[in-house]
């Protein structure tokens, strides 16, 4: 299945799945007051008439006072009371509370069963007499249909890159734990800061050109960053020592490739195992040229297998929860989905989107999401500089029990034979 969920008025540059049926967009066009929004808004994925929607739940707005400019990066992580997103606003990380409640919204109905508008009003004299319990159909009606609220808060933030020109933060992330959040931007420093004081713990002159990506190790002890300058660095949490660089030989030109994407994937879906994934374009694009895909052990930090993707220049990266799939998009609006263990192919949708691809989010498969979805083995969504917010998923295969696949193998056998004993031929 692929499809087009939502057409959004801003230019999108960041979505995160919030859960297994909610999910988050923010972009925008930026401080010059050209009429574009900048904002944050939050969909809930819904099934309306046989059909794959997403209906806007909360809508804010990033077009008041210091909050002036569009979101380009952000790191959204979930305490166990609420989300907590890290944005990246031109030269700042701004944070964000987001709170989710469940509410009760009740029909009122009228006596000739048309919605007044208005709850009625009972008689606040009490019963004569003691009448039984209503039944169980009728107090689930009185409580009505539940739906989610979320609420949004502006916290504090904090300057991260400092250029006198082209002042972007580029990449955030939190580590596993939340105490400390990473950034890297334009000025080519790593830094680590403490959460919720937001003081810099950490400040790495860690590449001499403007950082793309930056990601904490499931274990939270190691930093990877990415950098136009053609290397990718691994850092001690700690104390920011320098670990190793990343060496990368998967093509016979792989030193004229930069590092454009990483992130960490667990093996097998155990958290206590994980492997780095990375994606690798042409410093300086030429015609034909390829872009690849490369898994490395996180532990020697050596790469285990490379493929090529193709022609089309990657754009982003995501590994699913599981760490079951990898998903890439690319600069012409492609997706492709890939199995991690072995780097297969398994999807490819051809200019799902008429521009650059800006993000992706694979879709927690959950109870709850393939009640929606339907019984599907991944399930990606995406974003794009043409505004709409896509959906990619990957049928899971009919599997058969081994006695079915046993008793059918006999079954033919013995069809086979009495045919031949039919026609009068010894087998």
């Amino acid at each position: 299945m692929a499809a087009h969920l939502v057409h959004v008025d801003f230019p999108p540059y960041v979505l995160k799945c919030v859960n297994e049926t909610h999910f988050l967009v923010a972009g925008g066009g930026g401080p010059v007051r050209s009429g574009v929004p900048n904002a944050v808004e939050i969909f809930e994925l819904q099934m309306q008439s046989g059909r794959l929607v997403a209906e806007s739940k909360l809508r804010h707005n990033t077009d008041h006072e210091d909050d002036r400019s569009a979101i380009m990066n952000a790191a959204l992580r979930y305490d166990g009371k609420e989300y907590l997103l890290a944005a990246g606003q031109d030269e700042r990380c701004q944070l964000y509370s987001i709170r989710k409640t469940e509410k009760n919204v009740v029909e009122n109905l009228s006596s000739d069963g048309k919605g007044d508008g208005q709850a009625r009003k009972r008689k606040k004299n009490p019963p004569k007499k003691k009448e039984p319990p209503p039944p169980e159909d009728d107090k689930n009606d009185n409580e009505g249909i539940k739906t989610t609220v979320f609420e949004m808060d502006r916290l504090a933030g904090c300057q991260t890159n400092f250029t006198e020109k082209e002042n972007y933060q580029k990449a955030v992330c939190f580590t596993p734990n939340g105490f400390f959040f990473v950034s890297g931007g334009t000025d080519g420093h790593l830094r680590i800061w403490l959460y919720p004081s937001m003081t810099k713990k950490i400040d790495i002159e860690a590449h001499t050109k403007e950082i793309d990506d930056v990601i904490v190790n499931p274990v939270g002890n190691m930093i990877i960053s990415a950098g136009r300058d053609c290397t990718a660095r691994v850092w001690h949490t700690k104390d920011g020592t320098h670990v190793c660089d990343l060496q990368w030989n998967g093509c016979k030109d792989a030193k004229e490739y930069r590092f454009k994407s990483c992130r960490f994937g667990f093996l097998d879906g155990d958290p206590t195992q994980s492997a780095l994934f990375t994606i690798h374009i042409p410093a300086k694009h030429k015609k034909g040229s390829h872009s690849y895909l490369c898994k490395w052990n996180d532990s020697t930090f050596k790469p285990a297998s490379t493929v090529s993707t193709g022609t089309e220049i990657l754009s982003t990266l995501a590994v699913s929860h599981s760490g079951h799939f990898i998903g890439v998009g690319t600069m012409t609006g492609s997706i492709g989905i890939y199995i991690a263990f072995s780097l297969k192919r398994i999807k490819w949708v051809q200019n799902h989107h008429s521009i650059f691809v800006t993000g992706l989010s694979f879709v927690p498969m959950t109870r709850k999401s393939r009640a929606l979805l339907g019984d599907l083995d991944a399930a990606i969504m995406s974003i794009s500089a043409d505004q709409r917010v896509g959906l990619v998923s990957v049928d899971n295969p009919r599997h058969y029990p081994v006695w079915l696949v046993f008793f059918g193998a006999v079954f033919i056998i013995v069809i086979l034979f009495a045919l031949l004993a039919a026609f009068g031929m010894n087998p």
